[in-house]
């Protein structure tokens, strides 16, 4: 595990958190909803980082072209 890929996971997971949290306050939806679409997003991070720690997923990386 290289230290720009857990940064760039960090950051990929502070986005996503970003975005849901976006989506969540500005769009207007039932409270249900709104915990579905956490609970979901949660489960589907927790399994992606999961699946990077064992090694069935590659850390995502930036791409610099030069």
């Amino acid at each position: 595990m290289d230290p720009v890929g857990i940064l760039t996971t960090i950051l990929v997971l502070a986005l996503i958190g970003f975005v849901v949290y976006l989506i969540v306050t500005y769009i207007p939806m039932p409270d249900i909803f709104k915990q579905v679409l956490m609970v979901v997003v949660a489960v589907l991070l927790i399994l992606w980082v999961i699946s990077i720690v064992v090694g069935g997923a590659p850390l995502p990386q930036l791409r610099i072209r030069q």
